[in-house]
């Protein structure tokens, strides 16, 4: 899988030469290899995360009880959106890392005697099967939808305390303090610029948003990347918690740099969305809005991924060590 393709990229980087050095001594290349390393951590961090939370929900289930099979099905039900999220998110990753490992190898990646042909052959199919990612990304909105409209999840709630708080214009969050304060509120922005876009758009269509794809699958990739966020610092806050920060720096760096791309997304997206519903004055005291939740200060990922990239190639595969 993609730890494989991290590895043999790996190899190859650090034994090709041009220019008169190793093309792993380059700063893109290094770059590439500490965001393919990210990835596996973030993907990990995702499906620990959900299987945990199914097992946890499934030992409550009575083996013995004749509703077992009944209430397995509840339980695992659950968890669809978050199933579909790690499909989503998962093969997405892995065509990245394919991808770059190919553009690592070069002309070369097409040879089929290098593993960097096959990998990418592979892992086309996994946006496909099981469901296409166009379908999961309806699935994603649908269900959170369908579960707030029928009380299920007080999404409806959390959007208008939302809308409350930007119109009486606060600070647009509490201070937060301890292991990974920054990162956790990046997080909770992550969640009010979902909130925002989910909440204008539910306005203006209301039952009618499921006729509206582009603005559903926007709503999705808000949810996905805010999800991958959350599951990234909270691995990371358990490493701390564990082990203290110096043994979970590399877990931090790659948390941090993940965060700043997932961001650049939501935004991204909660602006298709924004202006798909709004024009004209309204439009720009949206965007306005946007802007505040929005507003961080950067991490210099640069400095970040250099790290990242220097244990990788050290070690010549993935590493949070």
């Amino acid at each position: 899988g993609a730890r494989v393709s991290l590895e043999n990229a790996i190899g190859y980087a650090k034994q090709r030469k041009a220019f008169g050095k190793v093309i792993g001594d380059f700063g893109l290349i290094r770059e590439k290899i500490a965001n393919m390393a990210t990835l596996i951590y973030v993907g990990e961090s995702l499906v620990y995360r959900t299987v945990g939370m199914m097992d946890a929900a499934l030992s409550e289930v009575d083996k013995a009880s004749a509703d077992a099979l009944k209430e397995t099905r509840k339980a695992i039900e659950e968890y669809a959106v978050e199933c579909s999220i790690i499909k989503v998110w998962g093969s997405e990753m892995i065509d990245y890392v394919v991808d770059e490992t190919m553009q690592i190898y070069a002309g070369y990646g097409f040879v089929e005697e290098y593993p960097a042909e096959r990998a990418y052959r592979d892992a086309r199919i996994n946006r496909i099967f099981e469901g296409t990612n166009e379908i999961n990304r309806l699935i994603i909105t649908g269900f959170l939808l369908k579960r707030a409209m029928s009380g299920q999840l007080a999404l409806m709630a959390a959007i208008k305390k939302l809308m409350d708080e930007v119109l009486s214009g606060p600070s647009m969050g509490d201070e937060m303090e301890g292991p990974l304060a920054e990162e956790r509120k990046l997080v909770a922005q992550a969640k009010k610029l979902g909130l925002f876009a989910a909440g204008s758009a539910t306005q203006k269509y209301m039952q009618a948003i499921q006729d509206q794809q582009e603005v559903m699958g926007a709503i999705a990739d808000m949810t996905i990347e805010t999800y991958a966020m959350e599951s990234a610092v909270l691995r990371a806050q358990k490493l701390v918690e564990s082990k203290g920060e110096k043994e979970a720096t590399l877990a931090i760096a790659m948390t941090r740099v993940y965060l700043t791309q997932a961001m650049e997304k939501i935004e991204a997206a909660a602006k298709r969305v924004i202006a798909a519903v709004a024009e004209g004055d309204m439009l720009r005291t949206q965007l306005a809005i946007l802007r505040r939740l929005a507003k961080y200060e950067p991490f210099n990922t640069i400095e970040l991924r250099q790290k990242i990239a220097q244990r990788a190639i050290e070690v010549g595969k993935y590493s949070l060590a």
